[in-house]
């Protein structure tokens, strides 16, 4: 089952914000981008959507035996356009090749090999998994909106995870491109703590045991490029997205303040990074917690810590 598709690692490294992606006379950073998977399933084309703030674009693999595979575009196809000139999105995204996360720890890398650690899978410890208080909250609403809906999961959710220190900067960053849909963060001593959390509807209106429910978050947990584990790359991104919202009469920020996120971003290269990236799945019972969905979260567990040094929380219903 794929979960994630990101941009290969060295890539994102030496992204700008002058690398521009254009399609319907809309350009938007290349960097705030967002790749979906189209369908969660074990069979068919590996397919997903490039998705921005004014379009979506569909495009797919197509495996060959002599090279790595073409990706093409299956409607419309975008334009990456730099100061050198402009070449396809299609075009772009075959010669850079992408990264794209499988359940059970299965890569496939931009050179087209996969990759499969040869261990045992490991079951996330279920007496690990967090309970919020959900009463009053629709567990099928994922985003809080423009109102702030309070019965949404994401209110709930800022509300209960502002209240566990003392964040300087709490942001709702939801929408194409994200970093998370909640960002939390604050300054300790040299360090620089952040949480990302990651919020997922439930696909019914009361918890159960549904692993369905966790392909989608499972791979936004996963889609930890370098822009996420380094400090200064985060901040500013998370910065110029603020401000952008500003200049349009909106904000994300929760707590804090434009200028005190500048600052951090301003010093966020002299700080350690100290992350941890959280799932929250009110459908999901603890009690109930299937091996399958332990399983799965073991591997995003297991995947986090391993190539980031980043700690996972899993917050579910009781």
């Amino acid at each position: 089952m794929p979960l994630a598709i990101e941009w290969p690692y060295q890539l994102v490294a030496t992204m700008s914000d002058r690398r521009q992606l254009k399609h319907d006379d809309k350009s938007f950073p290349l960097l705030d981008t967002e790749f979906r998977v189209t369908a969660y399933d074990t069979d068919g084309p590996l397919s997903f959507e490039v998705v921005t703030p004014g379009w979506t674009l569909g495009y797919e693999f197509q495996f060959r035996d002599d090279g790595p595979p073409l990706i093409c575009a299956t409607g419309g196809d975008g334009e990456v356009v730099t100061n050198a000139g402009a070449t396809s999105l299609s075009a772009f995204l075959t010669s850079h090749g992408l990264l794209v996360t499988f359940e059970d720890e299965l890569v496939l890398v931009e050179q087209g090999f996969l990759l499969h650690p040869n261990r045992d899978r490991r079951l996330y410890p279920r007496e690990a998994i967090e309970t919020f208080d959900w009463s009053g909250v629709n567990i099928k609403r994922e985003s809080q909106g423009a109102d702030r809906d309070p019965s949404s999961i994401q209110h709930r959710s800022i509300a209960v995870l502002s209240a566990e220190a003392d964040w300087e900067i709490v942001i709702d960053d939801d929408g194409s491109g994200e970093m998370a849909d909640i960002v939390l963060i604050r300054r300790v001593d040299q360090d620089m703590e952040i949480l990302l959390a990651h919020c997922k509807y439930s696909s019914k209106t009361t918890p159960g045991t549904r692993i369905d429910d966790f392909y989608d978050v499972c791979g936004q947990a996963m889609k930890m490029n370098r822009a996420k584990s380094m400090p200064e790359l985060l901040t500013r991104r998370l910065l110029r997205r603020e401000r952008e919202r500003q200049a349009e009469g909106r904000t994300g920020l929760m707590t804090g303040s434009v200028e005190t996120l500048a600052a951090i971003a301003r010093e966020s290269r002299f700080r350690t990074l100290r992350a941890t990236v959280a799932i929250i799945q009110p459908g999901l019972l603890r009690s109930k917690a299937s091996d399958d969905i332990r399983a799965l979260l073991g591997a995003t567990d297991r995947f986090l810590s391993e190539t980031y040094g980043m700690k996972l929380r899993v917050i579910a219903s009781d």
